[in-house]
């Protein structure tokens, strides 16, 4: 039975991945390195720090650390940001309103520092409609694909895994959404991203498609095929 409903953010809620790529690549740049976007593909939703580990072995840059770089990421993306601000994804805010208005549990469940998250979240004036903001980066001990940030938002949510469905747009994401017993609608974003949601229930290519009696719908079907 669907009780709560839990977003991803980044790329769910707020057009960030193509920033990150931004930011991580002007990062690179400095030191001679330039690496396709398809490059970087296999670490949407997953953390920066992972990312940059993987990064810094495959370019032999291993004079420079992982903190070093990912403060470095932040920095561009800071300037990105100022410039552009945040844009959210079309379509989801609208949903965000109507879910909140059944009455059911929401948070968000990210791989970006809690600051990201209140950031975006105040920038959209959505805070009101969330519980809790669970993130993975700043409380858990292991990022996206485990599945320790969807379970601690249940857990803040006070509810069991099974209740709980997940709006997610990365393989890591959903990956580590059914990996903590949810029901997964996947958001295939086709401007961005070679995510191919195979461990989702329901894969859509526009948050517009996505309403509670969807959600419903989803959660109702996975349930049965458990049962």
């Amino acid at each position: 039975m669907l009780k709560a409903v839990i977003f991803d953010m980044d790329g769910v809620i707020v057009d960030s991945e193509p920033g990150y790529f931004y930011a991580a690549s002007a990062v690179l740049k400095r030191y001679g390195k330039v690496l396709e976007k398809e490059y970087f593909e296999q670490f949407f939703g997953g953390s920066c720090a992972d990312m940059w580990k993987a990064t810094l072995e495959y370019t032999g840059l291993t004079d420079l650390t992982v903190p070093f770089c990912v403060k470095e990421m932040a920095k561009e993306r800071r300037k990105l940001i100022d410039k552009e601000g945040y844009c959210p994804i079309d379509g989801v805010l609208p949903l965000i309103e109507q879910i909140a208005g059944e009455g059911v549990g929401m948070a968000i469940a990210s791989s970006s520092p809690m600051d990201e998250i209140l950031r975006v979240t105040k920038a959209m004036d959505i805070q009101k409609y969330f519980q809790h903001f669970v993130s993975g980066v700043d409380e858990c001990e292991n990022a996206k694909p485990f599945p320790d940030v969807f379970l601690l938002a249940a857990e803040k949510l006070a509810m069991k895994p099974e209740e709980c469905l997940v709006i997610e747009d990365s393989d890591n994401g959903a990956r580590a959404a059914k990996r903590a017993g949810m029901t997964v609608i996947g958001f295939q974003n086709l401007e961005y991203g070679n995510q191919k949601l195979e461990e989702a229930d329901f894969v859509v290519n526009s948050m517009k498609e996505i309403d509670f009696n969807l959600c419903q719908k989803i959660a109702r079907t996975a349930e049965c095929k458990e049962g």
